[in-house]
Order: structure tokens, then C-alpha cells, then sequence
């Protein structure tokens, strides 16, 4: 048996899944930063829990308050002599529990955020003074403390034969997007975010820019959609172009390259491109001419647009981000790269 006497302010570390049910509601709430049922002397930082030793602390009560076992503490803490803690030192617990700070965008809400991170809104509003519930500002930083992954959407299998699980739905209330069917607007996590991030980057460069219609994405649990051979693993999505004139709304439209407000249009690829998020775009070969000489002028590299664009390769050829693919003149067609935490996904 191992001695009980601890050194403040030892360092231990323990592992994600391996901390009981205890150790998160055995405490009463506390202050704001502090989620409830942690003891005074615990905080959350963005890798896990944070104990800081107090006096007459020994290793066995600490374990025991947190329902592990000393030799675990040992195990999970290469050189802790338990013996030998030492008021002061702080020890690395892991209960579950992530400090995250989520950005708010366009089209979020408290109860929406609530939901993703499987938390309380109340408990959103206590950890954040300064917010109003019914009022939160695009661009503010939220604090949210929760067991929820990062990254908790999959797609799984292929564009074609795939499912998508823990999706997330694209927001029908954002200011640049029309969302036609909600039912067939599921996404993973970082598809529906990377939509979101880069129709707000058009918004920054291009004021009063209208609303642009998608149509489809995945079904919630992906699989196959009805009228595609695609769209079954939450990667895919049918985006409308932006459209010289279209008013308020660029809805789907068969156009020419005189039809297409190129500016725009290149905006929101050149977001997507830049950040490594897409494996194709499929473009009908009319409009990538103008997409292609209004990126060169802008200073794109000709090796940049020789790997970005087909053009001005043939129709045929299959090189290139931007590619032709048939009846995609009313519509382009986003399929977004693999994130590195969906294992399954090909």
C-alpha cells in the first residue's frame, strides 16, 4: 500500500473515460468559469481538470473524491511519489469535461449551441456573464464546458454508398443562405461549418450580398437521397450560383458566363480552396473561364490555378479542383474533403 501523504501541487494526470460518475456532481455549483459540482480548488482547462493540492490533502482521499485508485494515480503520473505531495501542486485530473471557446456565427443561437455541446443554456449563460440569453453577437467568444468531442459527426463510406451519423443540420436563419428542404440539409460538423464560414467571408468582402439557395445536402443519417447518386455521407451539398441581378435571392438558374457574378462566386471558392476544406467542385466547363481569368487577375499563381481549375484543359479532362461535370449549369456542387477525425470516411 502505497504511503498517504501528498505534496502540494503535484501534477497528475488522468486519463479521459477512467474518472467515476462522482466526480463531476458530488460539489455544489459555483462561480462563473467553473462548471457545477468541481471542487473549489479544481478548474477546467482546455485538456481536462485541474487540482490544485490543499492542505492535509493525501493522495488516497484525493483519489477516492475523484473514484480512482491511488495505483491508477501513480500509473497515469511518470515519477508521483504519492507520499510525497506537496500543498500547492496541481494535479491533472480528466473527468470528461472539455474548456472549449466557441465563436458565435452567423445563425447560432443558445438553445442551438445548447443542444450541440449537450449542455444546459442556463449553464451557457452562467459561464458567460456578459451575454444576453435572447441576444448574443455575431464574432463573441462563448466559454462552454463540455464532454461532447470537438468533432463528434462521421461520415462514414463513400459519397456514394455512405451514412452519416451525429450530423449536424445547415441554420435556416442565416443571413446568406436559403435553405430549401431542412430534412435533406444535414451535414457533418465541419461541412455545414465550412458553408457557413465561407458564405461569411463573401458577406465581409462583398456587402449587401443576396441570399443564395442550397438545396440539398444528406439525409440525418445520410444514405441514399432521393433524385442523386451522391449526397449519402453529409460531404455534399447543390449551392445555386451567385447570379448578376438576382435581387435578394440567386436561386437555382441555368446561366452563361455573362449571368454569373463572378466576383462573388470566386469569393466563396477561393475560401474553401485556400483552406485545403474541398475535393471537387463541379462546374459547368461555360462558367470556369471567367471563375479562371478573374482569379489570375487577382494574382493566383498560374501553378495555383493549373492545380485549382480544369480549365483550360478540355471539358474531358479530369484534373482539376473545379471540374466540369453535366447539368451543372443552374447549380455547383461542393464535396468537401474527408476531416482527419472521421476514420471510416473514404
Amino acid at each position: 500500500m502505497y504511503a498517504r501523504y501528498l505534496l502540494v501541487g503535484t501534477v497528475l494526470t488522468i486519463l479521459v473515460g477512467m474518472v467515476g460518475p462522482g466526480a463531476a456532481s458530488a460539489q455544489r455549483d459555483h462561480a462563473a468559469g467553473t462548471p457545477r459540482g468541481l471542487p473549489d480548488a479544481a478548474e477546467l482547462t482546455e485538456t481536462g481538470l485541474v487540482y490544485t493540492v490543499q492542505p492535509g490533502d493525501t493522495a488516497s482521499e484525493i483519489a477516492e473524491r475523484f473514484e480512482v485508485t491511488t495505483e491508477q494515480l501513480v500509473m497515469w503520473n511518470e515519477g508521483l511519489e504519492p507520499d510525497r505531495i506537496r500543498e500547492g501542486q496541481r494535479l491533472r485530473l480528466d473527468t470528461g469535461l472539455r474548456r472549449i471557446v466557441h465563436t458565435i456565427r452567423a445563425g447560432d443561437t443558445l438553445a442551438a449551441l445548447a443542444t450541440r455541446y449537450e449542455v444546459a443554456v442556463n449553464d451557457i449563460v452562467r459561464w458567460n456573464r456578459r451575454i444576453r440569453r435572447h441576444s448574443i453577437r455575431v464574432g463573441r467568444e462563448l466559454t462552454i464546458f463540455t464532454t461532447v468531442p470537438e468533432s463528434r459527426s462521421e461520415s462514414i463510406g463513400t459519397p456514394q454508398a455512405g451514412r452519416l451519423a451525429h450530423a449536424h443540420q445547415l441554420p435556416r436563419n442565416h443571413p446568406a443562405i436559403l435553405v430549401r428542404y431542412p430534412q435533406r440539409a444535414w451535414g457533418t460538423d465541419e461541412a455545414v461549418r465550412w458553408i457557413v464560414d465561407a458564405f461569411d467571408a463573401v458577406r465581409d468582402a462583398h456587402p449587401d450580398t443576396p441570399r443564395v439557395a442550397i438545396h440539398d445536402l444528406s439525409r440525418e443519417r445520410g444514405g441514399a437521397l432521393m433524385g442523386h447518386h451522391s449526397h449519402t455521407s453529409g460531404r455534399d451539398a447543390d449551392i445555386a450560383y451567385f447570379q448578376n441581378g438576382c435581387g435578394e435571392e440567386c436561386r437555382f438558374r441555368t446561366i452563361g458566363p455573362s449571368d454569373l457574378d463572378v466576383a462573388r462566386q470566386w469569393t466563396l471558392f477561393r475560401y474553401w480552396l485556400e483552406h485545403d476544406q474541398v475535393e471537387a467542385i463541379f462546374v459547368d466547363y461555360a462558367l470556369q473561364r471567367a471563375l479562371y481569368e478573374h482569379a489570375r487577375a487577382e494574382g493566383v499563381p498560374r501553378e495555383q490555378l493549373a492545380r485549382w481549375f480544369q480549365y483550360p484543359r478540355e471539358e474531358g479532362n479530369r484534373y482539376g479542383v473545379i471540374r466540369h461535370h453535366p447539368r451543372h449549369a443552374n447549380h455547383f456542387h461542393v464535396r468537401f474533403v474527408c476531416h482527419e477525425t472521421d476514420e471510416a470516411c473514404r
